[in-house]
Parts: C-alpha cells; sequence; structure tokens
C-alpha cells in the first residue's frame, strides 16, 4: 500500500491496477469513507484520480447543504455509471464498448445538458448508421444512465428517453429450414470452428457463452452444462443449466485439453469468428462462394435451434427454459413456426 498519512488516501494494488481507500470529513462533520478502483495502472494517474473524486465529493456535499444539485459532465457521469452500475451486467466489456460509443455521439458537456431537443439530435444522428432497435436499446442505457446519476443526487434534466423510442418492424425470426442446409455449413466450415457450430446448434448458446465455456461448466457424470448467461434483472447473469445429449458430449469430449477453455485454435482459447465464419460463405475478395447457400450470422444458429425445438415438442416452456429467456413474452417471437405446423396439418386434412 501506498501510504500517504498526511493526505485523505491511501493507495493499494490489486494486481496491476491501483485502488484507493478514501477518508475525509466534509465540512458538515460528517465522515466519508470509500474503496473504489482508480482503473489506473500508473501511481500518478492514480493519485489525480482520488484529488478529482474528493473534490467531486466535496463539490457534492456543499451543493447538497444548499439544497442544489451539482453538475457532472457526461464523461464522468458515464463512468461512475459503469464503474457502479454497469460493470455488473452479464458482459460488461461489451457494455463498455457500447457506453463509449454513446457517450461520443452526445455533443453536450454536463450530463443535465442530454434533454428532449438533445436526445432528437442523437437520435437523428444514430439514424444513419443504425436501425431503430439499436438505437432503443441505446436509449435505454441513457436512460438507466441517467437515473442513476439522479439517484446519486447529481444535476439531470427531466428528459424521459422511453418517450423517444421508436417504432421497430416486427422481428422477421432467420432460421436455418433443414439439417442438411446446417450439415453443410459445417462441412465448409474450418476446424476448428465446426465443434463450436454444433455446440451452438445442439444447446441454443449465445456465441459468447459458448467461446467462453470452461471444462468447470461441463457435467460428463451428469450430462449437463452449467453456464451464466445474460440476464437484466441478474448482476454478472443468471446461472442456466442445459442437458448434454450424447452426440455433443461426444463432440466435447473430443477436444483437447489445452487450458481451462474448451475450444482453442493454435493453442490459444477462440475469442472471435468473425472471418472464420464469414470465409464459410465467401471467398477472399468478398464475393459469395455459392448462391445456394446464402450468407446468414452465427446468431442464426440460435435461432435456429429455438425454432426446431418447438417444431418437435410443441412446448413453448420447454424452448424458454433452454434459451434461458427470462420472460416467455422473448420466446413468443418463435410461436410462427407453430402457426405455419398447424396450417400444414390444417392443408394435409382439407385439401
Amino acid at each position: 500500500m501506498a501510504k500517504r498519512h498526511a493526505e485523505p488516501y491511501r493507495l493499494f494494488k490489486r494486481g496491476d491496477i491501483w485502488h484507493a481507500y478514501i477518508s475525509l470529513v466534509l465540512e458538515t462533520g460528517e465522515r466519508i469513507q470509500l474503496r473504489e478502483t482508480t482503473g489506473a495502472v500508473s501511481e500518478q494517474k492514480a493519485v489525480e484520480y482520488c484529488l478529482k473524486r474528493i473534490e467531486q465529493i466535496q463539490k457534492k456535499a456543499r451543493s447538497q447543504a444548499t439544497g442544489e444539485f451539482p453538475s457532472i459532465t457526461v464523461d464522468e457521469a458515464f463512468g461512475i455509471f459503469f464503474q457502479k452500475h454497469a460493470q455488473y451486467y452479464a458482459r460488461p466489456n461489451e457494455t463498455l464498448r457500447k457506453l463509449k460509443l454513446i457517450k461520443d455521439n452526445i455533443f453536450v458537456k454536463y450530463l443535465h445538458q442530454i434533454d428532449t431537443a438533445e436526445l432528437s439530435d442523437y437520435i437523428q444522428r444514430r439514424k444513419s448508421h443504425v436501425g431503430n432497435g439499436t438505437i432503443n436499446r441505446e436509449l435505454v442505457i441513457i436512460s438507466s444512465l441517467i437515473t442513476q446519476c439522479r439517484l446519486l443526487k447529481y444535476k439531470t434534466s427531466d428528459v424521459r428517453p422511453s418517450k423517444l423510442r421508436l417504432r421497430e418492424p416486427a422481428e422477421n425470426v432467420k432460421y436455418l429450414q433443414n439439417w442438411d442446409i446446417a450439415q453443410t455449413i459445417i462441412d465448409r466450415a474450418a476446424n476448428h470452428l465446426k465443434p463450436i457450430i454444433y455446440t451452438a446448434l445442439y444447446t441454443g448458446l449465445r456465441r459468447s457463452n459458448i467461446l467462453n465455456l470452461k471444462w468447470s461448466e461441463l457435467d460428463f457424470q451428469n450430462n449437463l452444462i452449467n453456464v451464466k448467461v445474460k440476464d437484466k434483472n441478474t448482476a454478472g447473469g443468471k446461472n442456466l443449466t442445459l442437458p448434454m445429449i450424447a452426440k455433443l458430449k461426444n463432440i466435447l469430449l473430443a477436444q483437447p485439453k489445452i487450458n481451462e477453455y474448451v475450444f482453442n485454435y493454435h493453442g490459444h482459447p477462440v475469442n472471435d469468428i468473425k472471418h472464420s465464419w464469414r470465409s464459410i460463405f465467401y471467398d477472399s475478395k468478398g464475393v459469395l462462394k455459392d448462391s445456394s447457400l446464402p450468407y446468414v450470422n452465427f446468431h442464426t444458429l440460435r435461432h435456429t435451434a429455438a425454432t426446431w425445438i418447438l417444431k418437435k415438442t410443441g412446448n413453448l416452456k420447454i424452448t424458454q427454459e433452454i434459451l434461458g429467456h427470462a420472460n416467455i413474452s422473448t420466446t413468443m417471437k418463435y410461436a410462427h413456426v407453430m402457426s405455419e405446423e398447424k396450417m400444414r396439418a390444417l392443408n394435409s386434412v382439407f385439401e
């Protein structure tokens, strides 16, 4: 620990990162004690963080004493939101990427300047790059950020991002029509990608869960897979247990145990399959290899697993539990499959 007896803070390291213990007495006589990460690998940067944090605390206390909430910059607001809230989401790195993208498209300095007019401009800027669904998800993040900062007694506007949500078209769920198409994709995939594709089809797991799958999460004795999946109501995600069918068990047991991760390539965990997946469909010049096999994204495999399960079982509840959906309404987007099956059944009877 870096001793600084004359200062209202002390620094200590955890790994490469400096953390701080802040203890100071406010003008009101109240003592504030905090333990938090500075996010810095440099001791000097950590000191700067502590001095800035102490100034924020004192400024906030003075503002509260006068009955007025202190202003906070957009940069500070996003930093505090991630540190106190968003880092506990199921995929913190992905959340951090989204926060940076959102912040880069907000053109005001202070959080309280994010009002209806600014958000309307934000939406127009984003419309030229992404769809309505993506913008709506970004508005949810902004709304949560403003709410958290308001609870922390920072000055905010009375904007309600939810009122600005855009209309989204009904989701057209894409899935592979049959196993022959799936097998063609597998046959044309690189060797290290094949078992990953099989796992997606046999479990319906998301790409991130598959690539991060560890040996410790596999119970070969009871034929179970135990993973954490994203859940907005549970910090770090919720537990999901899936049955491991015999075909998948054999595939997983065939993977060499190089490290704690199940799927590896050249001795290292597979952390990105974008290029190898795209190579199934396109050549090096970006030309479709086979017109009979149009491109689908990897997430289509999750939709495929869900659709096939529902078609075979006719049970929405089981499908929901396998996919790990928190709400049955999410699973309902696959219900069109049952409608198609019923139509075929009626046609077959009354042809």
